[in-house]
């Protein structure tokens, strides 16, 4: 008994090793031989076949490709199979995944990839080497794919971080070519903020000889990271290509000459286009001779400031409105800070933006509608407003600054409220002459009105004021009168009192901004309720306007009036992935659930 257990135990393993899956490598060129011009395909696939269940496979996005000169690899992509095989009553499983490369050699020759491995499942796994043979393209071959169907963009060599900057991306389609469909669009940016892609206007190009129908679509790109960035564009689409009939052509099969038509001959197919791999230098802003009132704008700019009045009174507003016009990264333009005075009392400002041409965001004005009041009368000086902005095309730093605006303020003309007398006198001792309203009468006097004396009030009539109605209706009434002297009293103090209204606002803001963060599934939409809520929510707890300060300013809040670092950490944390959704390629979907989780935490212990 003992000894078969002991055989049990030696036969384990073997068992185990059947049950594992055989991996097997391969590598070709699909084809092996192309003409020049073509494009062929590098196939590497992974094979597990297993004799006891289906194999799973490990997904493989990249590989440790070994440099090949003068050969283009990209538009890499992978395909998985898999197959169940009973040969004899004996079932073999397998399972395939195949990664698929684009290659394009730069002219005729043979170009190999030689063998390298990588790790799979916990083995090294080696791949043997391939070679493609790039021959010359025969005369009376038909024009490539590429010559009928590419991409372009005009996208600069060098730009400077956070200098936004408009691209045309055009997909050139030549007339023999029927395009059925635009399936997907993608794009390798991380370096960079890509705008949407907008609708596409078209037009007629002639490249080369060969007239081609252009969609062209406006981009505007801003690129957030300093360094060579790569930034390249791909349209995956369904289209019908023009087929050939030199069938004797010995090349027109297996990818010479004309033979990718014939595949495509009467047939309408999906593949990718992309434009060429293309490197932007992001340069960092130079920081020497930078002004404090550079707040992040590039571009070309002009300042106008002015009032919507010359004079006021004490306690009436002032508009004030700063325009920037031009050309440049508008939405990273802030509202310039006033400087520090004890004639004025200032307030956020409102911020419009209006494009000067069609959707573009490259051009047109920004403006900042300040409301002043005044806290003092007589000739009152608005300091001058200042603002700085980088002009990329002479890389330096350019300053603006308004000339100061003088308002005459006058005391105001609201009547004062009268003042008590003195002394208060009895009207009646102040008339002397005035009539006695009753005099004591005489006995014959009184003898001769008995008959007019007042009778007594007849007990046969109720007493209103024991009546439930008199109570009812003169409390009803009192409560309307209090309900009403509070309506007027809460708008008399959000009129009369700036803070106030503050606070009034933000609670209210702050509701409306916690249920649509609470309510949305789209993560840019969530974050940018997420922090509007907690500049709210701060502004309600220290009672100053946060209601557009960067998340420093309220770290700095937060601690002054006790706020666990734990959970500024969060609202950090908050604002960090907001920033990374608005100026990054990332998406914060996968998250969502938690991110409202943490905002619920952060909210309640502001």
């Amino acid at each position: 008994m003992h000894r078969s257990y002991r055989h049990s135990l030696f036969l384990l393993p073997l068992i185990a090793l059947a049950a594992q899956a055989e991996i097997t490598v391969t590598a070709v060129f699909n084809p092996p031989r192309i003409a020049q011009g073509d494009t062929a395909q590098y196939v590497v696939e992974i094979r597990e076949t297993s004799s006891q269940r289906q194999p799973t496979p490990d997904a493989v996005n990249n590989l440790p490709i070994p440099q090949a000169g003068g050969l283009e690899l990209r538009n890499g992509r992978t395909s998985t199979s898999q197959q169940t095989r009973i040969i004899n009553g004996v079932a073999e499983y397998s399972v395939s995944q195949q990664l698929i490369i684009d290659a394009k050699a730069s002219g005729l020759g043979r170009y190999s990839i030689p063998s390298y491995t990588f790790e799979y499942k916990g083995e090294t796994l080696r791949i043997p080497d391939a070679t493609l043979q790039v021959v010359e393209r025969p005369a009376e071959a038909g024009p490539t794919v590429d010559e009928l169907i590419f991409l372009r963009s005009d996208a600069p060599g060098q730009l400077y971080v956070g200098q936004t900057t408009e691209i045309a991306l055009k997909l050139y389609i030549s007339d023999e070519v029927r395009l059925s469909s635009l399936n997907s669009f993608d794009r390798k940016a991380d370096g960079f903020t890509v705008s949407e892609l907008p609708e596409a206007t078209e037009s007629n190009e002639i490249v080369n000889g060969r007239r081609y129908r252009v969609l062209s679509w406006p981009l505007t790109i801003t690129p957030i990271r300093t360094g060579t960035q790569n930034l390249d564009f791909e349209f995956t689409l369904t289209a019908s290509l023009p087929g050939q009939n030199n069938r004797s052509n010995p090349l027109s099969r297996r990818g010479f000459g004309g033979s990718i038509f014939d595949d495509f001959f009467g047939r309408t197919e999906r593949f990718s286009v992309y434009t060429e791999p293309n490197e932007v230098e992001v340069r960092p802003l130079p920081t020497n001779g930078q002004p404090g009132s550079f707040s992040g704008a590039i571009g070309d700019f002009s300042l106008q400031v002015y009032t919507d009045r010359p004079s006021t009174q004490a306690g009436q507003p002032v508009m004030l409105s700063v325009e920037v016009a031009g050309r440049g990264n508008f939405d990273r333009i802030n509202s310039p800070t006033l400087a520090e005075s004890n004639n004025w009392r200032s307030y956020t400002p409102e911020t419009t933006f209006k494009a000067s041409t069609g959707a573009s965001t490259l051009r047109g004005t920004k403006r900042f509608d300040y409301v002043l009041i005044p806290q003092n009368t007589g000739e009152l000086t608005i300091p001058p407003v200042e603002f700085a902005y980088f002009d990329p095309e002479d890389a330096a730093y350019v300053e603006l600054s308004s000339p100061p605006i003088d308002i005459t303020v006058s005391p105001s003309d609201r009547p004062s409220p009268p003042s008590p007398s003195a002394s208060s006198e009895d009207p009646v001792s102040a008339e002397p002459d005035a009539t006695p309203i009753a005099r004591r009468m005489s006995i014959e006097e009184a003898l001769l009105t008995l008959d007019y004396r007042p009778k007594p009030i007849s007990r046969n009539l109720d007493n209103p004021i024991q009546q439930p109605e008199f109570w009812l209706v003169n409390g009803l009434l009192a409560a309307l009168f209090i309900i009403l002297a509070y309506v007027l009293r809460r708008r008399r103090r959000l009129a009369e009192d700036p803070r106030f209204a503050d606070l009034h606002a933000a609670r209210k803001d702050l509701r409306a901004a916690q249920k649509a963060a609470q309510s949305t599934d789209e993560a840019d939409a969530f974050y940018a309720q997420a922090q509007q809520a907690i500049r709210l929510a701060m502004t309600c707890r220290t009672g100053q306007n946060h209601r557009s300060a960067h998340f420093e300013e309220l770290a700095q809040a937060m601690q002054n009036s006790g706020v666990d670092s734990a959970f500024i950490e969060a609202g950090r944390q908050i604002f960090k992935t907001a920033d990374a959704l608005r100026f990054g390629a990332q998406s914060g979907q996968g998250e969502l659930d938690t991110a409202k989780k943490e905002l619920e935490r952060v909210l309640n212990a502001l």
